[in-house]
């Protein structure tokens, strides 16, 4: 007798033991879904301004565009070679900070 109450006794332990963690992996599996369902359907956040390049027209990012000064105005470029062709068409020497 004292064999079967101990028994059913583990086996209740155990059935406690599975409920308790099948809920927790739902729970887990729900939050998980509901947080990639929130980080895809929104836009990425903007970290940096785009800025045209005046030479070939292309967009690049401000903290990594190549720059010059001309006339007390700041111009940016897009690769080394368009701040150049910048310089050359202003027909004098800017202040450059790359």
């Amino acid at each position: 007798m004292l064999r079967i109450l101990l028994i059913l006794f583990l086996l209740l332990v155990i059935y406690w033991a599975g409920r308790s963690l099948w809920r927790d992996l739902k729970e887990g599996l729900r939050s998980q879904r509901a947080s990639s369902r929130a980080s895809s359907s929104s836009p990425p956040a903007v970290t940096d301004k785009l800025v045209k390049d005046p030479i070939c027209g292309v967009y690049c990012a401000r903290k990594e565009a190549y720059t010059a000064i001309w006339k007390g105005r700041v111009y940016y470029f897009c690769s080394e070679e368009c701040r150049q062709k910048f310089l050359a068409s202003k027909g004098s020497v800017a202040s450059s900070a790359g």
